[in-house]
């Protein structure tokens, strides 16, 4: 038998595996985008196996086709699980109706490099929506008493430990909103992103982001009598906007002559913080932690 023979019925496997999974549910229509984005995987894997037919070494022409079988496996389940309703080619949401056990939802945002924008609040516990022609998120939900986790992990083009990154050119978007009654634990981590967080709505208690060389917009409420907020990143842009008549206590050494612009002073109890005037007898209070990485920090108030 000869390597192209052998190859051309790898192939042929493999595309019947793929369809057949695919008909049973195992995997949704993502990765067909995804294999296209590979396609010239195959025709390296046939130029080795020219190169190596007919020699001493003509085993490597058939392990090209192998290595064809597995990488197109791997790229499958990789970006494919999750049920058609996350079509690469289309346009999706994802809703968690809400549920009346449910006393706190703890939500963490893995986006990589993913924009992501969250504008006001409503009646479900969360909701989703994610543009056509972008790799779907894989989406976790669980309930433990009376608290629920959801997890959303990007799919951004990142294969075998990051060793190969893939980038489409299509921007990958979330747009996402969380319940106006449940307390909100909200953990957001990313890169090159731009994060538009509208949480005025929400009953946040904490949120915390980590994201390097992103654009990130942040307006809280004061629906809680507590909120706290750590923010880092490297080289990242900050516009934090917070209500009027609010407590604030703000951790922020290197920010010190912008804080006091503003009409903060540093508490006598701890160096390094700085509250603004009668925090003591206000009704909410925020707590904000910030990282002296940032590129830049703007605040006001609306």
């Amino acid at each position: 038998m000869t390597p192209a023979r052998f190859r051309w019925g790898i192939i042929l496997i493999q595309i019947g595996i793929l369809i057949l999974l695919r008909n049973m549910g195992v995997l949704n229509d993502n990765f067909w985008g995804e294999l296209l984005i590979y396609f010239p995987v195959v025709l390296i894997a046939i130029g080795i196996e020219k190169i190596f037919t007919k020699s001493r070494l003509q085993l490597i022409a058939y392990l090209s086709s192998v290595a064809i079988f597995v990488i197109g496996l791997a790229i499958a389940f990789n970006v494919g699980q999750g049920g058609f309703e996350q079509s690469f080619f289309s346009q999706t949401t994802f809703r968690q109706e809400f549920d009346p056990e449910v006393r706190q939802m703890k939500a963490v945002l893995k986006l990589d490099h993913t924009d992501l924008t969250i504008r006001d609040s409503g009646r479900d516990l969360a909701y989703g929506r994610f543009d056509k022609f972008t790799r779907k998120p894989k989406i976790d939900y669980t309930v433990s008493g009376d608290s629920a986790r959801l997890e959303f992990n990007s799919r951004s083009g990142r294969f075998f430990g990051g060793a190969i990154n893939i980038q489409t050119g299509d921007p990958q978007s979330w747009y996402l909103r969380f319940n106006d009654q449940v307390p909100l634990d909200l953990e957001c981590y990313g890169e090159d992103s731009d994060i538009h967080l509208n949480l005025a709505t929400s009953r946040l208690e904490r949120v915390k982001l980590d994201a390097d060389n992103a654009m990130v917009y942040l307006k809280l409420g004061d629906l809680m009598p507590k909120v706290t907020v750590d923010i880092s990143g490297e080289d990242t842009e900050l516009k934090l906007r917070v209500p009027e008549g609010i407590g604030l206590k703000i951790h922020g050494e290197d920010y010190r002559a912008y804080l006091e612009r503003l009409g903060l002073t540093e508490a006598e109890a701890e160096a390094g913080l700085f509250v603004n005037d009668g925090i003591d007898t206000l009704g909410t209070v925020i707590e904000i932690e910030l990282d002296d990485r940032l590129s830049s920090f703007i605040l006001d108030f609306f």
